[in-house]
């Protein structure tokens, strides 16, 4: 089903000011001149804080040994981005040891029960993507309006701009 593997790992002092995205155990941690994965990967962070936090990765993007990556075999009857979502929704904190560095070792099992075929997991996962896409842009719209309220408090609280109380 699937290969769990932790990658070779890249020291922060390496990262570039452009290149491929470089995943660590927050997310992408800055960019780096090459890449270890040429498709989209489950990265699972293995170390710190946000252990068990887990991610899609862009394709072609470097995976650092903070992370386990989760490569799925989709010839195998199991989509990826389901397994994906399945991984977000489940509780991987019954994985994590350690108190002063939280982290996961060895091989993450992984139990499905009652897991749907392989063509109802493309359909949860087309929507679950679609609900993904929704609220980044509903993100970019908030983001978008606080930037525009800002510039409107600057002109109106310097009173660069006035208010008209006409009736």
């Amino acid at each position: 089903m699937a290969k769990i593997y932790q990658p070779k790992t890249i020291s922060q002092s390496v990262l570039t000011e452009t290149g491929y995205p470089v995943y660590g155990a927050n997310g992408i941690i800055g960019l780096y001149s090459e890449y270890n994965h040429a498709t989209e990967q489950i990265a699972v962070t293995c170390r710190g804080s946000t252990c068990g936090v887990v991610n899609l990765t862009q394709p072609k993007s470097w995976i650092t040994g903070n992370a386990m990556v989760v490569n799925v075999d989709e010839n195998n009857n199991l989509n990826k981005k389901f397994l994906f979502y399945m991984l977000c929704y489940s509780d991987l904190n019954y994985l994590i040891t350690g108190s002063g560095q939280p982290q996961i070792t060895g091989n993450i099992k992984i139990h499905l029960v009652s897991m749907p075929g392989v063509e109802e997991q493309e359909k949860i996962a087309t929507v679950l993507t679609a609900a993904d896409k929704e609220i980044t842009t509903l993100e970019q719209k908030l983001e978008h309006l606080k930037q525009e309220k800002k510039s409107l408090m600057q002109q109106l609280l310097t009173g660069k701009h006035r208010v008209d109380f006409a009736r």
